[in-house]
């Protein structure tokens, strides 16, 4: 006689502990791969709405190269879905987000979609400072708002303002250093 679920609990264990070891192993590989892609997207391409256009206020300088997470040929990646509720997040109102380990190359998701970089300025138009663009490449505490359905502007701490739109379905992101 076996414990009560106790086949099934293993099974569990073995699909759980193999879900950590392959997180881990993406992790180290992430960690010791630096990529560099070879283009950022830029508004128009990332947009078909053409926000910028629409809503002069929004951010509309291109961001360094390496910040869009978009990953380079032959790069390591992971393939990453979205896991928040659709419509979780009302349209206008800000909500208090981390962002990951590789700040903007990170999965950003929100609002039941993951998001893509397009664009940024200081938050006053003008280009990154040297501490915005820290802020952008590791974790940091940020504020979002979704401004329009496929829209949502991201501010860090130090003001950084970066443009974000809507991604349909999963995406390849590279491994960060």
């Amino acid at each position: 006689m076996t414990e009560p679920g106790g086949v099934a609990c293993r099974q569990a264990r073995v699909r759980n502990t193999f879900a950590v070891a392959l997180t881990l192993a993406l992790t180290m590989v992430a960690c010791a791969a630096p990529t560099t892609p070879t283009h950022a997207p830029t508004l128009e391409s990332a947009s078909p709405t053409a926000v910028a256009t629409s809503n002069p206020a929004l951010p509309t300088l291109p961001l360094p190269a390496g910040y869009s997470g978009i990953p380079g040929p032959g790069a390591p990646t992971a393939m990453m879905e979205a896991h928040t509720p659709a419509g979780s997040v009302p349209l206008g109102e800000p909500q208090s987000l981390e962002i990951g380990h590789c700040g903007l190359g990170s999965p950003i998701d929100f609002d039941g979609s993951l998001w893509d970089p397009t664009a940024g300025d200081d938050g006053s138009g003008g280009p990154l400072t040297t501490e915005q663009q820290g802020e952008l490449i590791n974790a940091t505490q940020v504020e979002l708002k979704i401004v329009d359905p496929d829209t949502a502007v991201l501010v860090t701490p130090a003001g950084a303002r970066v443009l974000l739109v809507r991604h349909d379905g999963a995406r390849p992101y590279a491994l960060c250093d």
